[in-house]
């Protein structure tokens, strides 16, 4: 996985929803897969690190966002 040593100015992370220049990466966006390319959103590696977790029944590793976002945002 390739991360990023800043965070884009632009955009909020959207787990922690701030633009604090920290290590991130970029998640892909569900439904826009277009062959091999899919729109993306950077999120923090610490928050990543921080809230991912599990779920067993859905089998979907996940993390909760604080806020609500529209694509490329």
């Amino acid at each position: 996985m390739r991360t990023f040593e800043h965070y884009p100015e632009n955009s909020k992370c959207p787990i922690c929803g701030t633009s604090d220049n920290k290590e991130c990466v970029l998640v892909p966006i569900d439904g826009t897969d277009d062959e091999y390319n899919s729109e993306a959103i950077p999120t923090h590696v610490e928050c990543i690190l921080k809230m991912a977790r599990y779920s067993p029944d859905a089998k979907v590793i996940y993390a909760r966002a604080k806020m609500s976002m529209e694509h490329g945002s």
